[in-house]
């Protein structure tokens, strides 16, 4: 648990830690390209349930960029108890121990294979969620 909880507080202070502004930078050691066209990271700090059940498409590591236009590289849950989890990455510790049990979302737009893997933030369907999510500008 140790070495996970190490990498996501790297990663969380990477993608919320901003480089300062163009021009503030005096020294031989400053960026001297053009970085404006890296991603902008944020932390959404609460989300309610979606009810968008493409979060349930199995293993797909591109819902994120489908339903809310970036990627995701770090999120909790807040489970029915409300206390929240760790922190997933996803991709790296983020497959759920449970499986779909139902096949089909009459209204979903994607198919849900029952029985079928998933990652852990298909809990943003019904349960509330904070993540941190990168766009390109």
């Amino acid at each position: 648990m140790g070495t996970y909880s190490t990498l996501i507080t790297c990663i969380i202070v990477m993608c919320t830690t901003s480089i300062k502004a163009e021009g503030s930078c005096t020294g031989e050691d400053c960026i001297t390209y053009d970085i404006s066209t890296e991603a902008n990271c944020t932390e959404v700090s609460f989300e309610t349930p979606t009810y968008d059940c493409r979060w349930m498409a199995g293993l797909d590591l591109n819902v994120d960029q489908v339903i809310l236009g970036g990627r995701i590289v770090a999120y909790k849950i807040e489970w029915l108890n409300q206390q929240w989890s760790d922190w997933y990455v996803p991709g790296l510790n983020d497959i759920d121990g449970k499986f779909n049990e139902y096949p089909l979302f009459p209204t979903c737009t994607v198919k849900i294979n029952k029985m079928g893997m998933r990652r852990t933030w298909t809990y943003f369907y019904d349960h509330n969620h904070l993540y941190i999510i990168c766009k390109n500008p």
